[in-house]
């Protein structure tokens, strides 16, 4: 009897462990798609409407900014991102980058003001610059966080966004 009770304990606990290593390896995976999970951005290609900057969204969730769409080998930005939509967006303002003062309800009252600006529609890009080469050399030592608000309109095809440290506007188009 005793020897049955030592069995099925062994029994059970190697259950549970696996049961618990399988349940981690899912987890895993699932965070790493959530990692690689597309959004409006990934893949997508943006021209300012001020210049000719040009802003490219890759696959990998990297980004790079241009200066000029013609030249790729200087004057550049580049490093990774993280869009965020709507009321995440708007929850992740206030909470996460809370020393910028924007707040949920003063947000909402701007989107109210207008017929233009949907909750769905306002969006934050957080990137992380780990590149910029400027004149040749590189200018970047360590990262730098940098949150950009805003809408995406029009079938998300304008983005309508101001860099949150600087306060600088800018209007993207969608390449086709």
């Amino acid at each position: 009897m005793k020897k049955l009770k030592i069995v099925l304990t062994i029994v059970i606990c190697m259950l549970l462990f696996l049961s618990g290593c399988a349940g981690a390896k899912a987890s895993k995976e699932s965070n790493q798609d959530k990692k690689q999970e597309k959004d409006a951005l990934t893949g997508t290609a943006w021209t300012s409407v001020d210049d000719d900057s040009y802003w490219i969204f890759n696959e990998d969730h990297s980004f790079f900014w241009y200066q000029d769409r013609d030249e790729k080998d200087d004057n550049y930005y580049g490093g990774v991102y993280k869009l965020y939509r709507g009321e995440a967006a708007m929850d992740f303002i206030e909470k996460e980058l809370s020393s910028y003062n924007v707040t949920k309800s003063g947000l909402m009252e701007v989107i109210n003001k207008t017929d233009r600006y949907m909750v769905e529609d306002f969006i934050c890009i957080y990137t992380k610059n780990t590149t910029f080469m400027l004149e040749g050399k590189e200018q970047v030592s360590k990262p730098n966080m940098i949150p950009y608000m805003g809408f995406m309109l029009n079938d998300e095809t304008v983005l309508d966004i101001a860099n949150m440290k600087t306060g600088s506007y800018y209007g993207f188009t969608k390449e086709e």
